[in-house]
């Protein structure tokens, strides 16, 4: 009896850890989805199912995608700033970067967490005239698909807003 609460606790605690980015992210939204001047969005389950049914080009976008969520904050104060910066560097920190481009018009950072030879999350975070943009991305993509979409820049270059 001993031994299968060993077996179950240690299932439990890798379970735990290995969705805890998405947890993070999933904290981070909810604390932050009602604040003053924040815009977010997310595309619940039935909807990516009915997206893809829409055409093969829509299919294609959202085959590979199970969670995707965007929150936007405008016209954030230093403090408010800090607190999003460190937010993201919280959910970020068991992540690779991908992209880091600072400069004094506009930061971009571009996160994934892979497992295996499949990319499972990736979070975009754009910095520019104390407006943040933030978007998640959670499911198996293809590193060779991300890599294109980091080469072409359409991953920075994400409006939603």
């Amino acid at each position: 009896m001993k031994l299968f609460i060993k077996i179950f606790l240690l299932i439990l605690s890798i379970n735990f850890f290995s969705c805890s980015g998405t947890a993070k992210f999933n904290q981070f939204y909810n604390q932050h989805k009602n604040d003053n001047n924040v815009s977010s969005f997310q595309v619940p389950g039935y909807l990516r199912s009915f997206l893809k049914n829409v055409s093969p080009e829509m299919n294609n976008v959202f085959k590979n995608i199970k969670d995707f969520k965007t929150i936007s904050f405008t016209n954030c104060t230093p403090q408010q700033s800090q607190q999003i910066i460190e937010g993201v560097n919280n959910i970020t920190q068991n992540y690779t970067d991908v992209i880091r481009n600072n400069n004094e018009e506009k930061k971009t950072l571009v996160s994934v967490k892979e497992k295996g030879d499949f990319i499972k999350e990736v979070l975009i975070h754009t910095n520019s005239n104390n407006n943040h943009k933030i978007v998640f991305l959670k499911g198996n993509f293809d590193p060779d698909r991300i890599k294109e979409l980091i080469d072409g820049h359409e991953l920075e270059d994400l409006q939603f807003n």
